[in-house]
């Protein structure tokens, strides 16, 4: 499992995204690419890269709070309700790049694309055949319908365990 890379599971409320390289998805945007952290990962929310994104955003007109350090690494971020979701988007990057997160190179980002879409693809051959299309990169159950039966996160989990082992979760709250 790849500890400090940029494809990740993110369940809340029992809703799935999976995010690599520069994909945008509701109601999570992915901001950057990261390869390596820049501080400790038990720092508080308050005290690195999370603080420093957070002033960032809100610094470009965004309202909102200073993530978790891990978060930022993982290139995870919420968008505030309403917002334009391209010029968040663009922010989110240019602050996590000025945060000092490094972004993942291209080879990992066409890896994690090809994973995603077999993850995606097995998903529909398991009982799923209107799991809708992703956006290259990305795995976003959150918007699915089904998403809430038993069985499905079984299906998602089994299929990212055979197409993309080194996925990392993270809970989002």
């Amino acid at each position: 499992m790849h500890t400090t890379s940029r494809h990740h599971l993110l369940r809340g409320r029992r809703a799935l995204l999976v995010a690599a390289a520069i994909a945008v998805t509701l109601p999570f945007s992915v901001a950057a690419c990261s390869t390596q952290p820049s501080a400790d990962p038990g720092t508080s929310a308050g005290s690195g890269v999370g603080a420093k994104w957070g002033s960032c955003m809100r610094d470009a007109g965004f309202d909102v709070e200073d993530p978790d350090d891990t978060a930022v690494e993982a290139g995870l971020s919420k968008a505030p309700a309403g917002a334009d979701r391209a010029a968040f988007s663009a922010a989110a990057s240019a602050c996590t790049e000025k945060a000092g997160v490094e972004r993942a190179s291209s080879a990992d980002q066409q890896k994690w694309e090809r994973q995603y879409a077999q993850v995606a693809n097995c998903i529909r051959e398991n009982g799923y055949d209107d799991f809708p299309e992703q956006e290259p990169g990305s795995l976003n159950t959150s918007v699915y319908q089904r998403s809430s039966e038993p069985q499905f996160e079984t299906v998602v989990d089994d299929c990212l365990a055979e197409f993309a082992p080194d996925t990392r979760s993270q809970s989002v709250g």
